[in-house]
């Protein structure tokens, strides 16, 4: 969706909205829900997005590996919820969450940082302040 807008977002180009539509990549590609996830197509959030797949790509892992491994390593998450669209993303998320090596220390600070910035995407701005010193300001208008 960062290439390829949801389908509720792609204004510019009407024809490949509908295709989305009729052959939905994902749940923001359908009616039920597509409508619903704005909170996750904000500036903050898809800049963070963006920030985290940096992280993932700098240490060679899918953000899929990099999600799942942070969530496994961090003492206080009790349950973790994937979601699957085929038998081998569930391997794949299978492989990734039972690793046995813990993601480095600075990749866990990199995350904190990028999330620090971006706690709640309905809630984000892109106006905080690059190195997070409390620059900038928390929140948006909600739509």
């Amino acid at each position: 969706y960062l290439d390829v807008p949801a389908a509720f977002d792609d204004l510019g180009d009407r024809d490949r909205a509908r295709k989305s539509l009729e052959s939905p990549r994902g749940r923001m590609d359908t009616r039920g829900w597509g409508g619903t996830l704005y909170r996750y197509r904000t500036d903050a959030a898809v800049e963070a997005i963006r920030e985290y797949e940096n992280i993932a790509m700098e240490h060679r892992m899918s953000l899929t590996e990099l999600a799942l491994r942070w969530n496994r390593q961090r003492s206080m998450v009790t349950t973790t919820l994937v979601g699957h669209s085929n038998v081998d993303q569930l391997r794949q998320s299978l492989k990734y969450f039972t690793m046995k090596d813990p993601l480095p220390e600075s990749v866990m600070w990199a995350i904190d940082r990028v999330h620090m910035k971006n706690r709640l995407p309905i809630f984000s701005s892109t106006r905080v302040g690059k190195d997070w010193f409390g620059e900038g300001e928390i929140g948006e208008p909600i739509p």
